[in-house]
């Protein structure tokens, strides 16, 4: 017998798909604030076309939600990351400022499902463990579509 969530029912990673996407949209907000103002961002803080970056950020908190909810990794991910890689070299982001906008996206997530607390201790652990596998793939094929070209 699968185990449900008492609060949003269904299994743990389809209640915790159901709250990434119920929410993405202020943590994507809370995310654009932060790379706009993190001392470890400093070339996004000029931004001003910001469309591209919400969409991608938005991206981020949909497809981690699919993976959840379909336990199937999408093949359109890894694709996604890539792009963003070899976009933001081509248009002179540092490596490391794009980490790091990454991983600002995953603090900004986990604030504030942290923050909420709605979710069970048991659910928010289910949370870190996606999150982790989650953004060390992002990271991964990011960094990949970033080196494409510069091999």
């Amino acid at each position: 017998m699968p185990v449900r969530h008492r609060r949003y029912g269904g299994t743990p990673q389809t209640a915790l798909a159901d709250y990434i996407e119920q929410n993405s949209r202020r943590w994507v907000e809370a995310w654009l604030d932060a790379v706009k103002t993190d001392g470890g961002t400093p070339r996004y803080h000029d931004i001003e076309d910001t469309a591209e970056f919400l969409r991608d950020a938005e991206a981020l908190y949909n497809y981690l939600a699919l993976w959840l909810r379909t336990a199937k990794w999408d093949p359109r991910i890894d694709p996604h990351y890539e792009r963003i890689g070899r976009t933001r070299r081509e248009t002179g982001f540092p490596l490391s400022e794009v980490i790091r906008a990454i991983l600002l996206a995953k603090r900004h997530l986990w604030d504030g499902i942290v923050a909420d607390c709605q979710l069970s201790t048991a659910l928010e652990l289910e949370a870190s463990k996606a999150m982790g596998m989650f953004y060390d793939r992002a990271i991964y094929y990011t960094i990949v579509g970033y080196e494409e070209d510069a091999r």
